[in-house]
């Protein structure tokens, strides 16, 4: 960041004061030179709850925020992310934003846009790199320990993120399980495998009883195939993943591996409602990705995620959605070429955990 040293304390302004803000903000109280400096949310006693854990100022206003902080994270619903991200970057603040980038292809090449014209960091909150067992899945694949990929599936299961009236079942604003929470999973897709082929979805939508599903395929390059289960219909939250290659297995259930499990859900109309796990082994993903985006903004480190890769992910998401609404198969322009095998494989991997999502 420009003007700063490594050394420097960086002061983060909160916009938004939910469930995710509430993570963020208990990430930020561990990290060393970095303090939570101001917090601007529509509910302001929600502000003031997390506020009050950092000694930090509950702004009236964004504009009052702009000038507390050097750092803004935005912590809000998806479709209020590209008009905050535009004023962070026109005040010149690096901009932490939670996924996705926006609701729209239009949204992110704005937001992009915004924040290359004030040359300032995008940092895209994508947090299945941060997970280990994620992490380990893509390294065991690339490395070729599995030989080629071939089928791989990816379950993530959750509550209902809200009651009736929430944001999250507006589908205009949240695009349900598929845009919101499954797009994690996409992410990690592309980020191993490669912008892939084709989708095919189905998919069981009822906002009045707040259950949201879908089943969708996805086609890589050189025949690996995905097939990925989001659900919004659930009592509980649950991942799983299991990846066949030419050479061996890997498998996770998160059924299997937690030691322990707190699942906060928050409900109240504000855009609360998010299921964020904890572990008590470790650092949180969401610790280790907010600590290298502060490495990021202080010219330390290349980002994990850039602002085009999340783009990418918003694209595919797209894509799912209109496999679902359409029960159609949807066909992407080329991608590359998935991995091929580096090395034997181990017959059968299984993985441990140590922060389910």
């Amino acid at each position: 960041m420009a003007g700063r040293t490594a050394s420097d304390n960086l002061r983060v302004g909160l916009i938004g004061a939910g469930m995710i803000a509430g993570a963020h903000s208990g990430c930020y109280r561990k990290m060393d030179g970095v303090t939570v400096a101001a917090v601007w949310d529509a509910d302001r006693a929600r502000a003031q709850k997390i506020a009050a854990a950092h000694n930090a100022a509950v702004c009236a206003s964004r504009e009052e925020l702009l000038k507390a902080c050097d750092v803004v994270d935005i912590c809000l619903p998806t479709p209020f992310h590209l008009e905050n991200i535009r004023a962070a970057a026109a005040a010149k603040k690096p901009v932490i934003s939670e996924k996705p980038l926006g609701r729209s292809l239009e949204d992110c090449d704005a937001a992009i846009e915004a924040c290359a014209k004030a040359k300032v960091p995008l940092l895209v909150g994508h947090v299945l790199r941060f997970f280990p067992e994620y992490s380990a899945l893509r390294d065991i694949i690339l490395s070729g320990r599995i030989g080629d990929p071939a089928v791989i599936h990816l379950r993530r299961v959750v509550c209902s993120p809200g009651g009736p009236g929430t944001w999250y079942w507006n589908y205009e604003a949240s695009g349900g399980c598929v845009f919101d929470t499954a797009i994690h999973d996409l992410d990690w897709l592309l980020w191993t495998l490669g912008r892939p082929v084709s989708v095919y979805g189905l998919g069981h939508r009822d906002p009045a009883n707040t259950r949201d599903y879908a089943l969708i395929t996805i086609q890589f390059p050189g025949g690996a195939i995905a097939h990925l289960q989001s659900s919004w219909a659930h009592d509980g939250f649950s991942t799983s993943f299991e990846a066949a290659g030419s050479e061996g297995l890997v498998e996770y259930d998160m059924e299997d591996a937690v030691p322990l499990k707190v699942a906060k859900i928050g409900g109240d109309a504000g855009g609360g409602g998010k299921v964020v796990p904890e572990s008590p082994l470790a650092k949180s993903p969401y610790q280790l990705e907010l600590e290298h985006f502060m490495d990021v903004i202080r010219g330390k480190a290349k980002p994990i995620i850039t602002p085009a890769e999340a783009r990418a992910s918003v694209e595919l998401a797209l894509a799912c959605l209109d496999a679902v609404a359409g029960k159609k198969v949807v066909t992407l322009s080329k991608g590359k070429a998935a991995p091929k095998a580096k090395a034997k494989a181990k017959k059968k991997v299984k993985l441990g955990a140590e922060h389910p999502e």
